[in-house]
């Protein structure tokens, strides 16, 4: 039986315009995959700007992981949201919250299940075949 290399390769326009995934309750993230050169240049750049830092073994790398990873995270591949609330740049709870880069910057430094959920999202291959998107929307 021969295997269909088709069946591994993603849409580029869903990969770089994202996909709405369902989160926790009826919030809804905006998605796109970590296999756009963009990000890899992104994620490539910020850990080049930081190796010396990174290369010192200390506790402080997990956090500066943590920060770059954010920031690649929400310029390139979380793109936006619904149904969130967050804190404002003065710490107050705004329900439904837009998304910019600097709000989702912040949310992924600060919790950890949004920065580990959109980083395992991003690079699942499946989300982005042209077939699985069609039928979810009904196409």
């Amino acid at each position: 039986m021969s295997f269909d290399l088709t069946s591994l390769t993603i849409d580029e326009a869903i990969s770089k315009g994202g996909v709405w995934v369902d989160w926790l309750g009826d919030s809804r993230l905006k998605i796109s995959s970590t296999n756009s050169n963009s990000y890899k240049a992104a994620v490539a750049r910020l850990y080049k700007e930081n190796r010396l830092r990174l290369d010192d073994s200390n506790s402080e790398n997990y956090r500066l992981i943590q920060e770059i990873t954010a920031k690649a995270l929400a310029r390139y591949i979380l793109t936006g949201w619904e149904n969130i609330n967050f804190l404002d740049a003065n710490g107050n709870v705004v329900e439904n919250i837009p998304y910019s880069v600097e709000v989702g910057e912040r949310a992924l430094l600060k919790v950890d299940a949004l920065r580990e959920f959109v980083s395992e999202q991003a690079g699942r291959p499946g989300l982005f075949k042209k077939v699985i998107v069609e039928e979810a929307v009904g196409n």
